[in-house]
């Protein structure tokens, strides 16, 4: 084979340097070159589709060809019959759960999401609002309060009843109102602060804003001293030291407190008293001036510590805020006092509230009393107290179900307590002097109770901290006791881990291994395991701390191994890579013992993972891709599924290096030599090695996309293969695959070179063997898609063919090919297209259309460029190219635009291309939706003075066209102003009558749309003196009196003429009962006769005061005689409502009719009754229990008639009912007429439906049977069937 060596484009890729084809190749046979027919497909897309232009027929193509050979081998045995019936049930059952269950969960979670973020946005709106409203209004509200009470209390200083609490109140809304402006002020300085510390301008100027609740305070000052004897004096004591401790005022926060629980020795009025401190004053300021001197020991002599508090007596017995206020005293203490007593305070004033088991702060107390004791390194008593608060707690939470949040933090506190070891604070070790250990201590009775269930997780406890504070042996210590004495407690497994964890990190190894072997006695069957049944957390926690010892020697070999490795490879010390090597193998062998005892342990994968890193690096390469394989192929995870792929083909890749230098296997670097007329390439046998690594890079390929391929080695994977099948003369697989090559790296992000070099090598073997057409292909694809062959490229870089040293470029190459295998003329393939028919015409359009754009390509200039652009649109066209053919459009815009006719016949024909371009642009873009550029496009087209002036008819044409579809998309864009603009030209542009009167009413309709209710009206009613004696616009002019009617409602004018109005248009414009205008008409005769009927509504019977009982029936009978004639005189006001022929209309009377009928009925059935002068007369003297007789006896027998008189009305209800149901049934109508008409029928019953149904029957023969459910109502929303053989009467004719 003659092949040259690209000079100027030979890429190096995976070691393989390409062919490419020189450009004379191509002075072939033209006849065998119109003889192949590629269209830049794949020619073989499996091993038996092989084309006959290579020779493959003695040999069988490479295995990894075939997608099917790189699916993941399952070597499991076959399952049996039960267990293949059990695995289809049970994915019938899956199945079925899935559909039901996914359907409805995935309906819920978006019903449900949905909703709830609607509720959520509307109420997050509203409750905004909301809070800034009631915000705003408390605010007002407090300040009016304020001044309301300062009012009262000017006005009565003194009252002892209702001027303290006035005070007492007044004093809260001061604080609310301060505390929320210093909060407004700390929020501004804050702000401000932010923003000069973020433009660099620092702090400067700004003063942080302090608390001030003066206001509260004196006024509560002036109750103590006013109201001595108020009885919310705690409350006012309370707040006094909480606005004063807020300020900063802790001192005399403290003697405020006290007043209110020691008011035997403390009398708080706001006065500046002297500290009840004044010796240790000092003491404290210079302390906390002067912190650092604190650390020295103190030097003055000891004074012995009195209880100040010891018989206090609160101001109010069982105050609430006792317990609280000794909290806040001691907190003073604790704190702030720095005097020598200072801790012994705070511990007295924890004192006073732990005399106290029952209340809520009990807990807190004993936690504070306890670190009060720790800072006064007062220890035994700070872990009595620690221990007692775990006590508590426990009791409490057997007792109520909770405990103390602070439990925790007491364990703790009491394993550091014991750690301590200077309890007595002179600067050396207890154990140093003879005193006991931190671990004799938490056995001593006297200091931790040792017969509770809490003891043991003390012990557990002080060995942490132990192991935190790096005191390993004496961890190990304190746990190997705990768990002699507790060897079932549930953390014993962690605790033994925990040795193990000590005496790795003291360096102990061999101790450790030892310690972490005994995890093993906390397994399944052991003592602790039985004894732990309840603890399934700690029972799993035991099982993998049994496991994770096992596999703690194959970890150990491996880390050793990766240490020695990257030594070796520091250092090049080739013994430290033996002894890695040697490590790797016992890791090997460690890991898959691990894997044989545990195959199903959910570390499986990833030990295997690892025994295959191991095997790998201790060079077993053909053992370690079989691992990587099955890693890579498992179910249990795809975690490493990349790597170890990855690593099957490092793993071939090793074998197959090892044989070529031990020379045992020969690689090709050139394919084989084409032979015979016309010429082919015989396939030669691939090497089985090289088969095997083919395989493993396929298999990446399949398996691993490329979100995944972190190393980005599938493209070389994929290229490399593709090069072996070009080696080896796999031709048409090869090809397949650099066509693939060749797509992905043309252009855009993964554009390189190596597009390049497979463009120019399917260019090479379509040369080779004389692929003619495919040629032509390659050139046309390449010119096409513009490819880059670089992703920093945003476009094709200018080349100039006409240099000698640019002709082997891939453009230039394709340039000529193009040019020396064009011989078909095009406008020729456009008249075969016209002239043909179905997919003939459609491929012919398709070739027609690019041929075209060819040849104007080649001769921009020729006279017919212009039209052969406009044919080569058309033809795009006709194959619903739309996009292609817009931008022919847009190129018949920009190169056809410029141009002058020579005659005017030629400007005309210039003229009418160009329009034509701007409309089908125009239609095109609204047909994608880009409303903008079409609208754009008819606006040129309209509005062009060139355009105006031509009297071609296709332009007129076009010209009306652009107008109304500008129009159109304006108002289908909302741009209403716009809209009526151009459909107010278009009513004057228009030859057609219809379209003309249809725009004309458009122009009314935008102001509709546009809300601007006074002009729609003057713009309809302007529509209709225009039109109103066109017989063909009487449906328009419905429409407009309909729309002046709704512009009158919006505007609060008076309805009823214009609602008229449509009703005599309607008669006069000659639509028919049933159309749109019958409609409108309908509904305008409806509103009209309603508001004349509403009136009814309010019917009602009233006998007033008979004197006699004649009187009394002959007054009813009257009063039911003038309803039934206005009843049925309202009723019959609907008829005329049912000859619209619009069912909703109808359906609507036929429900007030019913209405009618049903109101009158009750009013009848509703008679009140009343006892007639003399009948009333004529009973006295008698007793009220014959009295009451003759009463029942008389209202029954008028009853009894009144039932007569209602029941022919009933039926009268409900016939119109049953008529308006029927009609919805038989229309499908669900609305709020059909809805009331279903519900007041079903209010009869079925036995008086029945009776009424027949009784109308009975006159009417189109009145259908009853059938018993017939008008029952479906759940809202879902449909219910209608029997066979119910349907409703005629609409028209009925009564």
């Amino acid at each position: 084979m003659s092949v040259l060596r690209c000079a100027a484009a030979g890429v190096a890729f995976a070691g393989l340097y390409l062919l490419c084809a020189q450009a004379e190749v191509l002075a072939q046979d033209p006849a065998a070159a119109a003889s192949t027919g590629s269209q830049l497909q794949p020619a073989a897309a499996s091993p038996a589709a092989a084309s006959a232009a290579t020779d493959n027929s003695l040999v069988t193509p490479p295995g990894f060809v075939d997608p099917a050979q790189n699916k993941p081998r399952d070597t499991r045995p076959p399952p049996t019959a039960t267990e293949i019936g059990a695995l289809k049930e049970l994915e019938r059952e899956v199945g079925r759960f899935a559909k039901i269950g996914g359907s409805y969960r995935d309906t819920l979670d978006a019903l449900l999401r949905r909703e709830y973020l609607r509720k959520r946005y509307a109420q997050d709106l509203n409750y905004g609002r909301q809070v800034k409203a009631e915000e705003a209004l408390e605010d007002k509200a407090r300040l009016a309060a304020i001044e309301l009470f300062e009012k009262f209390i000017a006005k009565y200083p003194s009252d002892p009843v209702y001027t303290p609490d006035a005070m007492f109140r007044l004093g809260e809304l001061y604080f609310e109102r301060d505390s929320i402006l210093q909060q407004t002020a700390l929020e501004a300085f804050m702000e401000a602060r932010d923003k000069q510390l973020a433009s660099g301008a620092g702090t400067e100027g700004l003063v942080e804003p302090t608390k001030d609740f003066n206001a509260t305070i004196d006024l509560y000052r002036r109750v103590v001293r006013t109201f001595p004897n108020y009885t919310r004096l705690d409350g006012i004591y309370y707040l006094i030291g909480y606005c004063l401790n807020e300020m900063g005022n802790t001192n005399e926060a403290r003697l405020a407190w006290l007043n209110l629980v020691c008011a035997n020795h403390y009398h708080y009025t706001g006065e500046a008293p002297p500290s009840d401190l004044q010796d240790d004053a000092a003491a404290a300021a210079f302390a906390k001036e002067h912190p650092a001197l604190g650390l020295e020991p103190k030097k003055e002599a000891a004074t012995k510590y009195s209880d100040p508090y010891a018989d206090c007596q609160p101001a109010v017995a069982d105050s609430r805020f006792f317990a609280e206020t000794w909290l806040r005293i001691g907190e003073y203490h604790f704190d702030y006092d720095f005097s020598q007593h200072g801790l012994n305070r705070s511990i007295s004033a924890y004192n006073q509230v732990l005399m106290r088991p029952d209340d809520r702060n009990y807990n807190l107390a004993l936690y504070k009393v306890a670190w009060a004791y720790y800072r006064a390194s007062r220890y035994p008593e700070a872990m009595e107290n620690f221990w007692k608060l775990v006590q508590w707690s426990d009791e409490e939470r057997k007792r109520t179900g909770k405990g103390s949040e602070l439990r925790s933090e007491a364990i703790q506190y009491l394993g550091i307590g014991f750690a301590y070891d200077d309890w007595n604070e002179n600067q050396l070790p207890d154990p140093q002097e003879g005193q006991p250990t931190g671990i004799d201590r938490v056995q001593d009775v006297r200091l931790l109770p040792q017969d509770q269930p809490w003891t043991g997780e003390v012990f557990q406890r002080l060995g942490y901290v132990y192991f935190d504070e790096a005191k390993y042996p004496e961890a190990v210590k304190i746990w190997e006791l705990a768990l002699k004495r507790w060897p079932n407690d549930p953390q014993a497994p962690e605790i033994q881990n925990m040795i193990a964890r000590a005496f790795t990190r003291h360096s102990e190894a061999e101790a450790a291994i030892a310690a972490r072997s005994k995890l093993s006695n906390y397994a399944e069957g052991g003592d602790w395991w039985e004894a732990n049944k309840d603890h399934p957390v700690e029972q799993r926690r035991a099982e993998e701390l049994a496991e994770d010892a096992l596999i703690g020697a194959a970890i150990n070999h491996h880390q050793r191994a990766q240490q020695l490795r990257r030594t070796c490879v520091e250092q090049q010390d080739l013994d430290l890579c033996t002894q890695a090597q040697g490590e790797y193998a016992l890791a090997a062998k460690a890991y898959r013992g691990y894997i044989e005892r545990y195959p199903n342990n959910p570390q499986a994968y990833e030990l295997q993972y690892n025994l295959a890193d191991t095997l790998f690096w201790s060079q077993s390469y053909e053992e370690a891709a079989k691992e990587y394989a099955a890693v890579r192929d498992s179910n249990l995870d795809d975690t490493y599924l990349s790597t170890a792929a990855r690593l099957v083909v490092e793993s071939m890749k090793q074998l197959v290096d090892q044989q070529v230098k031990a020379g045992t296997l020969q690689m090709r670097t050139e394919p084989p030599p084409p032979a015979g007329a016309p010429p082919q390439v015989g396939a030669v046998s691939m090497p089985a090695p090289l088969q095997r690594l083919a395989a493993a890079r396929e298999t990446y390929l399949a398996r691993v996309d490329e979100a995944h391929d972190t190393e980005h080695v599938r493209d070389s994977y994929f290229y490399n293969n593709t090069v072996l099948l070009y080696l080896y003369g796999f031709w048409d697989f090869a090809r397949d695959r650099f066509l693939i090559t060749y797509d992905t790296h043309c252009k855009g992000p993964k554009a390189d070179e190596t597009g390049q070099v497979a463009w120019f090598n399917l260019r090479n073997m379509a040369v080779t063997l004389g692929r003619s057409e495919e040629v032509r292909q390659l050139g046309k694809d390449l010119e096409v898609r513009q490819c880059t062959f670089t992703a920093e490229a945003t476009a094709v870089a200018a080349v100039d063919c006409t240099k000698p040293e640019n002709k082997d470029k891939p453009r230039c190459l394709a340039g000529a090919d193009i040019t020396n295998l064009r011989y078909r003329d095009a406008v020729d393939v456009f008249t075969r297209a016209e002239q043909a028919s179905g997919d003939e015409q459609r491929k012919l359009f398709e070739r027609a259309a690019s041929e075209l754009v060819k040849a104007v390509n080649d001769e921009p200039k020729h006279p017919q460029a212009p039209l052969a652009l406009e044919k080569a649109a058309i033809a795009l066209e006709r194959t619903s190219r739309f996009e292609s053919a817009a931008r022919l459009y847009q190129r018949i815009l920009d190169d056809v635009g410029p141009l002058k006719g020579a005659t005017p016949e030629e400007q005309t024909q210039l003229d009418a291309i160009l329009g034509n371009a701007y409309f089908r642009l125009g239609y095109n873009a609204n047909r994608f939706f880009d409303y903008d550029r079409a609208v754009e496009s008819y606006r040129v087209l309209a509005d062009s003075e060139r355009f105006a002036k031509s009297n071609a008819p296709s332009l007129v044409e076009a010209r009306e066209g652009a107008l109304i579809n500008a129009a159109k998309i304006l108002e289908y864009r909302q741009q209403y102003e716009r809209a009526a603009t151009y459909y107010k030209r278009a009513s004057d542009a228009l030859r057609d009558p219809n379209e003309k009167r249809a725009a004309a009413f458009r122009v009314a309709e935008m102001s509709v749309k546009l809300k601007q209710w006074a002009k729609a009206q003057r713009e309809m009613q302007d529509f209709i003196n225009r039109y109103k004696a066109d017989p063909a616009a009487g449906e328009l002019l419905v429409e407009a009196y309909s729309r002046i009617a709704d512009s009158k409602r919006e505007l609060k004018q008076p309805v009823d003429p214009a609602l008229k109005d449509i009703v005599t248009a309607f008669s006069q414009s000659g639509q028919q009962p049933g159309s749109f205008a019958a409609e409108r008409a309908a509904k305008a005769q409806f509103t009209l006769v309603d508001k004349t009927a509403a009136d009814f509504d309010k019917f009602a019977i009233s006998p007033g005061k008979p004197p006699t009982l004649k009187a009394y029936v002959d007054g009813v009978k009257a009063q039911i005689e003038a309803g039934a004639k206005q009843a049925k005189t309202k009723a019959e006001s609907y008829n005329d409502i049912p000859p619209y022929r619009r069912p909703t209309w109808t359906i609507a009377a036929f429900v007030r009719q019913g209405r009618i009928y049903e109101i009158l009925a009750k009013a009848v059935l509703n008679t009140p009754f009343v006892v007639p002068a003399d009948l009333q007369q004529k009973m006295k003297g008698l007793p009220d229990y014959a009295k009451d007789d003759i009463k029942v006896q008389i209202e029954d027998a008028i009853r009894q008639l009144l039932d007569q008189q209602v029941r022919p009305i009933e039926c009268l209800a409900v016939a119109r009912y049953a008529l308006a149901s029927r009609a919805g049934r038989a229309g499908n109508i669900d609305d709020a007429y059909t809805r009331d008409a279903n519900d007041r029928i079903n209010a009869y019953g079925d036995e008086r439906i029945t009776e009424c149904v027949a009784q109308a029957a009975a006159t009417d023969p189109t009145f259908t049977a009853y059938q018993p459910g017939e008008f029952s109502r479906a759940p809202r929303g879902l449909n219910m069937d209608i029997a066979a053989g119910i349907a409703p009467p005629p609409v028209q004719g009925a009564r």
